[in-house]
């Protein structure tokens, strides 16, 4: 009877591997940064709220695990995003992760001349995300590289 079961399981395993094996599991393709936006200003923390969107290229489900990401104001880092995720993405499908970001305003006033000059001459700031996220399909992950930015006015803090 248990080697019925072992040989069912190994039969299953060989079809996994064979469907898996014929297409490679593709890394979700970063596409922008989108809808940042201030969610709470105190006199001493500033709370960014994001949509990163993604395309899961794969014909198949794949789920994301984990995100760490740098964030930079006008090159210079201001914070690191990690979080744990459960999030499943249908094959094919275009997807945005909901970020919440923690700023402190001390560590945005090391680069405050420069954005006080830049805002006087009406140029925007430059907000940046590097790093990765993590994916499974299938029991494999990946990490997935995240590198975009987007510019706002310094009146919205």
């Amino acid at each position: 009877m248990i080697i019925n079961n072992i040989k069912y399981w190994i039969l299953y395993a060989v079809i996994l591997l064979l469907s898996i094996s014929c297409k490679k599991l593709e890394a979700p393709i970063f596409e922008s940064v989108e809808n940042v936006n201030v969610k709470d200003k105190t006199s001493t923390q500033v709370t960014l709220v994001a949509d990163v969107n993604f395309y899961n290229p794969n014909n198949y489900k794949i789920t994301l695990k984990h995100a760490n990401i740098d964030v930079m104001l006008n090159e210079k880092l201001v914070t690191n995003y990690t979080r744990d995720y459960n999030i499943e993405i249908e094959k094919n499908e275009h997807f945005s992760v909901p970020i919440e970001i923690k700023l402190s305003l001390s560590d945005i006033n090391t680069s405050i001349i420069t954005s006080a000059i830049n805002a006087l001459m009406g140029k925007k700031q430059k907000l940046s995300y590097l790093g990765h996220i993590k994916i499974k399909a299938f029991g494999f992950k990946i990490k997935v590289p995240v590198d975009g930015y987007t510019n706002f006015d310094l009146n919205d803090f």
